[in-house]
């Protein structure tokens, strides 16, 4: 298996995991931006309604707008339909979730040792009691928010490739987990 590296088929899959990861964070990107331009105009409008007097109302249909979530927002919404339960345990700052799934992520395109961030993890994680069915919440919440952040471009086999990553990464994170709570 030594070899398994340097297969035609390896770097097809690594490099798809590359692109398909690269499409998944430029629209992280763009949520990020605009949410930057949303808060400034929802700024600009509260100014003018000051100014010229219009009613409140405008302001809210303006904030209220949908626009394009966060990798974290889409991420925590999936997850919490898997794991209802955790809800309350996860942190109030969802973005860092979002940088620690980033980085595992990253980490396993590149076939990186993901073993140290494992470690963190289930010492992070070692007193909220999870269970089989969370970790599997995780891994199936990481695999649908890729897949609709991909569109179009999520293809059948591409979301198997990504449901490998996840799976690998989740057992990785499972087993630091078990021995941090023995």
């Amino acid at each position: 298996m030594g070899n398994e590296s340097s297969s035609p088929a390896f770097r097809y899959r690594k490099e798809l995991l590359k692109l398909s990861w690269r499409l998944v964070l430029t629209v992280q990107e763009q949520a990020a931006s605009h949410q930057a331009s949303r808060a400034q105009s929802h700024t600009s409008d509260l100014n003018a309604t000051k100014a010229d007097g219009k009613s409140a109302l405008s302001i809210s249909l303006v904030a209220g707008k949908e626009g394009i979530k966060p990798f974290h927002e889409d991420f925590e919404a999936s997850f919490f339909k898997y794991c209802p339960d955790l809800k309350t345990k996860f942190p109030s700052n969802y973005s860092l979730v979002s940088k620690m799934i980033q980085s595992f992520i990253s980490n396993a395109i590149e076939c990186k040792d993901i073993s140290k961030l494992a470690r963190n993890f289930g010492k992070s994680h070692k007193q909220h009691q999870l269970t089989n069915e969370h970790f599997e919440g995780f891994a199936s919440a990481l695999v649908d928010t890729i897949q609709s952040r991909l569109g179009k471009f999520g293809t059948i086999e591409l979301v198997k490739i990504w449901r490998e990553v996840t799976v690998g990464l989740v057992k990785a994170m499972q087993k630091e987990y078990k021995k941090a709570t023995k």
